[in-house]
């Protein structure tokens, strides 16, 4: 064989060699392509799948701090609510306690009439009512009870109570506390809607 031909085989081999080198180069090329465009896919998915986690865990975390800050904000405003209306009753004892002499006994004369059972009960005042208590009151009331079909033999006790007002009836070693005191506090419950309802309308 000559050199040329054999210049002309080497050739060829080269030749082929390039076309098969620039075949698997272009195979690989666009294998990495793909590869690449792939993994960017799956990149922005697992990106998007991130940013959609962070923005639910953000929106879940903003719904507990504004949860927790209306429930403060509701717990200052029923706060507030009672504080306004522990002061009504405040008031109200208040204002019972230091009601004009005239209109405070007659006031307690109608809880007498309304409470004494037997009219023979031992009536237990403030150390205040027991000594501005008007004259002739216990005859009035007693007169009053025989009048409705009962003793007429109330009287005051000896003892004296630390009360803002009201009276306690003593039968029996038995009392009932008809303070004021007790009486509002015993009605309370039934009193507070009532209160609240007045104080809070429209709201």
């Amino acid at each position: 064989m000559t050199n040329q031909g054999a210049d002309r085989i080497v050739q060829r081999i080269i030749t082929e060699g390039r076309s098969r080198a620039e075949a698997i180069v272009s195979e690989a090329k666009q294998k990495a392509a793909q590869m690449i465009s792939e993994a960017e896919k799956t990149a922005a998915s697992q990106r998007k799948r991130a940013l959609e986690r962070t923005r639910i865990q953000m929106e879940e975390q903003k719904q507990r701090i504004l949860g927790a800050a209306q429930l403060e904000a509701r717990k200052d405003l029923l706060k507030a609510k009672q504080d306004i209306i522990d002061d009504v009753f405040k008031r109200a004892l208040h204002e019972l306690s230091n009601l004009d002499q005239d209109s405070y006994f007659q006031l307690l004369s109608k809880m007498l009439l309304a409470t004494a059972e037997k009219g023979d009960e031992t009536v237990i005042l403030s150390p205040r009512d027991k000594q501005r208590i008007p004259a002739g009151f216990w005859e009035e009331i007693n007169r009053s009870l025989k009048k409705a079909g009962k003793k007429g033999a109330l009287a005051p006790a000896e003892e004296t109570r630390d009360i803002p007002g009201g009276v306690i009836l003593q039968a029996e070693g038995v009392e009932l506390n008809s303070s004021f005191s007790a009486l509002l506090e015993m009605h309370r419950e039934e009193l507070e809607p009532v209160v609240a309802a007045l104080l809070f309308e429209g709201e």
